[in-house]
């Protein structure tokens, strides 16, 4: 977990890359545009969540994707409109501290899955039309110790950092984690096991919010160099044999012939 500070500077960053990823060769992958093969896809997105308050807590809550790379909104979309939204669950908090003027929190575990829906309906005042659609991809959190930083010495998948953890309605910070593509439709694209980078800030919802936190995520992930052979269905590959099987008789037979 870095300071807010460095986490803006940080998320600045991202924001002035995705901007000049913009000339570079865009890839449709599973009804989305992404980045080319070799390339970075940027990926900001609008969060609420669950508020923790000590070990053994469990963040959870939902996501929509609101921009990738230069795209927003539909325009991500390869026909028509649609929305890419995800589900995040299983980050128990290891380690909470409010003692100190940085209040930390270290999570471990973690799980995200992405929907591809044709009918945007998502919510995220009231968390709903949020797993609708089909599956575009499955990340879950890889296992680091930060070195630097109020959470130096911790290990966990997410680091937090901020004020007043220990109160919902005051709560500020921002977190930083690692994950590993680990399954859905664009996995083959990305790689199984990439690793995908994200930064988070977090506050109060707005009141009459059905979760208390919210804020935005960012994450970034790079797709393999070359992309993925597509590996023909079995049915496919039966088809296949039965024709080569029938051009070896018809050769056999005009060679006796």
């Amino acid at each position: 977990m870095i300071k807010k500070a460095m986490t803006a500077a940080a998320v600045g960053t991202v924001m002035t890359l995705g901007a000049g990823s913009a000339m570079a060769v865009e890839t449709p992958v599973a009804g989305i545009y992404v980045s080319g093969p070799g390339d970075t896809t940027f990926e900001f997105t609008n969060i609420t969540e669950t508020f923790v308050g000590g070990v053994g807590d469990v963040l959870s809550g939902f996501g929509r994707v609101s921009q990738i790379n230069s795209r927003f909104g539909n325009d991500i979309c390869v026909s028509g409109a649609c929305e890419l939204t995800f589900t995040f669950d299983n980050y128990v908090v290891r380690e909470f501290n409010t003692a100190d003027d940085d209040n930390t929190v270290a999570f471990g575990g973690g799980l995200i899955n992405f929907y591809v829906d044709e009918t945007p309906d998502s919510d995220l005042s009231t968390i709903s039309g949020f797993s609708d659609g089909d599956l575009w991809m499955t990340l879950t959190g890889r296992e680091t110790t930060a070195v630097i930083g109020p959470n130096a010495g911790q290990t966990g998948t997410l680091f937090g950092t901020g004020n007043q953890f220990s109160d919902s309605e005051l709560v500020n910070g921002t977190g930083i984690g690692e994950l590993n593509v680990s399954g859905g439709a664009a996995a083959s694209y990305f790689g199984l096991g990439t690793l995908v980078n994200l930064t988070s800030s977090f506050q109060p919802s707005i009141d009459g919010w059905a979760l208390p936190v919210s804020g935005n995520a960012n994450l970034t992930l790079v797709a393999a160099e070359t992309p993925p052979t597509e590996v023909p269905e079995p049915a496919t590959l039966a088809l296949l044999g039965m024709g080569l099987l029938g051009l070896g008789a018809a050769s056999r037979s005009r060679k006796h012939g």
